[in-house]
């Protein structure tokens, strides 16, 4: 089957405004690839533009007060997603802000008068929290291809990080995280699945004092707050078993981890967020938040989950592994 993008060539195409708003690569990469999914749904050839600059770093980076030299370089060289077309010399180019169908038609339609048009995008969400099935383009060019393994490996990602200091109505607290595994472990042992649970998250090292001026804040923040490993309070984990911590690890190893797990507890974060759409064979547990879910994304709440929304899909992995009873 051809690709439509392909088969319909137009003298316009989408890229991402890399030098807008460059904050997390977390965020910066749900809208880089946001907008290569809108260019699939839109039928609009896409050209890619690689990070330039990554503001926030991490955990890491904000106790240190400084970001990684080659950390930008690193992320490029894995999220480099393929170009329809070269670009070609002076185009006519367009700022879009926030990608709406209306402004992107509006621009098909001035470019068939001539020249070429390159549409500039910052925000793909109108579109891709509409329609969040366009993201599943994304499964077939993943930087991380599913590896499967003996054990099923059930992953949590504990977005921490500045949300002790800025926008901390984004955290989920650690019980969630804690009754969540649980209960779908609890399945997986009624199944006679044998299982780990992979632990991501950022703890601090040491107390310290973040500034307004600190790394990646830029002055979110009116005064110093204080932060400390205890507030993480890694020892409520402890409760869940067969669990492997990865705290503080390689940002892009940890991509890597939750992105080829059998199963994401998600937190609401575009980090769990991109691990989930790149994701090939995973099971979605998906706390509601601004962006929207996927069609087999299981939903949560404080009280749990549908058990028997997973039940067949962990039988599929059983007897893929030739372990039904």
């Amino acid at each position: 089957m051809s690709d439509p993008v392909r088969a319909r060539p137009l003298n316009l195409a989408l890229t991402y405004a890399n030098d807008r708003c460059q904050d997390g690569a977390g965020a910066q990469l749900q809208r880089l690839l946001g907008i290569y999914a809108i260019s699939r749904h839109l039928e609009v050839p896409y050209v890619h533009s690689p990070l330039a600059h990554v503001g926030y770093q991490g955990l890491a980076a904000l106790e240190n007060n400084a970001g990684s030299d080659n950390l930008v370089e690193r992320y490029n060289r894995i999220f480099r997603l393929p170009s329809d077309l070269e670009l070609p010399q002076d185009p006519v180019v367009h700022l879009l802000n926030d990608a709406d169908v209306e402004s992107i038609d509006q621009i098909k339609a001035a470019q068939t008068r001539g020249g070429f048009h390159l549409v500039r995008v910052v925000y793909p969400y109108p579109i891709t929290d509409r329609h969040p099935e366009a993201y599943r383009c994304l499964k077939a060019i993943s930087p991380f291809p599913y590896r499967e393994s003996e054990v099923f490996r059930l992953a949590v990602h504990v977005r921490r990080g500045e949300l002790f200091a800025v926008d901390s109505h984004r955290m989920l607290p650690n019980s969630y995280y804690v009754s969540t595994a649980l209960r779908f472990q609890e399945i997986l042992r009624k199944l006679e699945i044998p299982c780990v649970c992979e632990l991501y998250t950022e703890v601090a090292t040491k107390a310290f004092d973040i500034t307004p001026h600190h790394h990646g804040i830029n002055q979110r923040i009116s005064g110093n707050v204080a932060i400390d490993p205890a507030m993480s309070r890694l020892e409520d984990f402890d409760v869940i078993p067969n669990l492997v911590r990865f705290a503080n690890t390689d940002p892009i190893d940890t991509l890597r981890g939750m992105t080829t797990a059998d199963a994401l507890i998600l937190s609401r974060s575009s980090f769990s967020y991109i691990s989930a759409v790149l994701s090939q064979n995973c099971i979605v547990l998906y706390y509601p938040f601004w962006h929207a879910p996927m069609q087999d994304w299981l939903i949560t709440d404080d009280d749990g989950f549908r058990a028997d929304a997973v039940i067949d899909r962990l039988m599929s992995w059983k007897t893929a592994r030739g372990t039904e009873p």
